[in-house]
């Protein structure tokens, strides 16, 4: 008898940190949706000042800050962004079953990435940014124009915050693994010539 897929993962997954990464991203996803349609309904044809930040509706119909715009098909932003999604998983797979913060770094991550995926599909083929924060300046010179952000990209930030020690590790890993093989290369042209 064949063993469900889900039942697999339950089984190799602590069924505590797999019920809290996905509640934690549902909810997650579902407060990126909720604030999305608010600024969808109350702030699409106006500004909210709010202290040093700026409310008004903005759509981005490209990748992370508007990286690719015009460049691009809807349809291709999109397969980039559920690649990284599913990257994001496989990820999740190898290091997200070790502790509660790493858990919850992925889980936002995936969050995040679905909220503006599901913008992409469902609202109109671009993502829905609302929040301005800007211009910035350093030493009275202006270095940066502004960023448009939501709830999404906030969870997103907050996952890689969360997830930097094991970014870094694995970093450290990789670094290690190709100065090894250089040095097993180098070894064999020398011993070869």
């Amino acid at each position: 008898m064949a063993v469900c897929p889900l039942l697999r993962l339950r089984a190799f997954v602590a069924p505590d940190l797999l019920r809290f990464a996905t509640l934690l991203a549902t909810a997650a996803f579902l407060l990126d949706w909720v604030t999305k349609s608010w600024a969808l309904e109350r702030l699409e044809h106006t500004a909210v000042p709010l202290g040093a930040l700026m409310l008004g509706v903005e759509r981005n119909d490209a990748l992370a800050f508007s990286a690719g715009a015009g460049q691009m098909s809807p349809a291709l932003v999109v397969a980039l962004r559920l690649t990284a999604i599913a990257a994001v998983l496989l990820l999740a797979w190898h290091g997200g079953t070790r502790n509660r913060r790493y858990a919850a770094g992925f889980a936002l991550l995936f969050a995040g990435g679905a909220g503006n995926v599901a913008d992409m599909i469902f609202r109109g083929g671009a993502v829905v940014d609302f929040i301005h924060a800007g211009p910035i300046e350093l030493r009275g010179e202006v270095v940066h124009a502004g960023i448009v952000f939501n709830a999404a990209d906030l969870a997103i930030l907050l996952a890689l915050g969360l997830l930097a020690p094991l970014i870094h590790e694995w970093s450290v890993g990789g670094q290690r693994r190709l100065a090894a093989w250089e040095s097993r290369w180098l070894r064999s042209i020398r011993g070869g010539g």
